[in-house]
């Protein structure tokens, strides 16, 4: 596997830990209202969604790659 392609796949691991760690802290978190949930939620499904983009990029790279 090229270096880049496996930078790339580590920055994406790295923005899913960061994600889980939000998510684990919202639903520890006591103190926080509905609204404010529901915003990190979406921010959090937005970080997904980037990260599942960068992950299809890094599959057709590879595969191109590959070929």
């Amino acid at each position: 596997m090229r270096d880049g392609i496996r930078a790339r796949l580590g920055k994406q691991g790295a923005e899913i830990a960061s994600i889980r760690g939000t998510m684990q802290a919202l639903a520890e978190g006591e103190w926080m209202d509905k609204g404010y949930l529901q915003r990190r939620i979406q921010d959090l499904e937005l970080k997904l969604i980037d990260v599942q983009s960068e992950l299809t990029e890094i599959e057709y790279t590879y595969n191109k790659n590959l070929a």
